[in-house]
């Protein structure tokens, strides 16, 4: 599978923005551009696919179209980014949440928990929310915390978690 790394393009876009409201808008239509750019793709590469709703197995089947055209890979590297939100056991129940959706975080039942004098536990439904929380917040999973399964974020990255997600860190006693 091919890996792009837009992390450094993306600062400089997302640096443009002056407002919360400004990036989330501009991260959103991204996010839609790039969905758009994957089914177009996808139905290319699968022209009897009906919907490009099952894409979990079809971008593995498809790995000989793929080498024939590597010239229009290289000029739309877009879609290529949308199967990382799939896992090995791919399905419809396996989606990922933007950082941006507030309304799919609140959802999800999200809560913090100091855990020791180093890190604090992010508790709740957070597989949407796994590979955020692991490359950005540099968080760690756990399933044998004391208390129940949970993300271990340390405390110096835990302020800025609890703000993307729109949570407010309870005061540790």
């Amino acid at each position: 599978m091919m890996r792009i790394n837009f992390s450094s393009v993306l600062a400089d876009v997302f640096s443009q923005y002056t407002t919360a409201d400004e990036l989330k808008s501009a991260a959103n239509a991204m996010c839609v551009q790039i969905k758009e750019a994957y089914e177009a793709r996808f139905k290319e590469l699968t022209p009897n696919a009906k919907t490009a709703s099952k894409p979990a197995t079809a971008p593995a089947a498809s790995a000989k179209p793929e080498a024939k055209s590597k010239k229009d890979k290289t000029a739309k590297t877009k879609p290529a980014e949308a199967p990382k939100t799939e896992t090995k056991s791919a399905g419809d129940t396996d989606t990922l949440v933007a950082i941006t959706d507030l309304k799919a975080i609140k959802k999800l039942g999200l809560t913090f928990e100091k855990y020791n004098d180093r890190c604090w536990v992010l508790r709740g439904d957070t597989k949407p929310l796994r590979k955020i929380l692991k490359e950005q917040f540099k968080g760690v999973f756990n399933s044998h915390l004391s208390g129940g399964e949970g993300w271990v974020i340390k405390i110096a990255n835990v302020e800025e978690c609890a703000k993307a997600l729109g949570l407010k860190l309870p005061k540790a006693a």
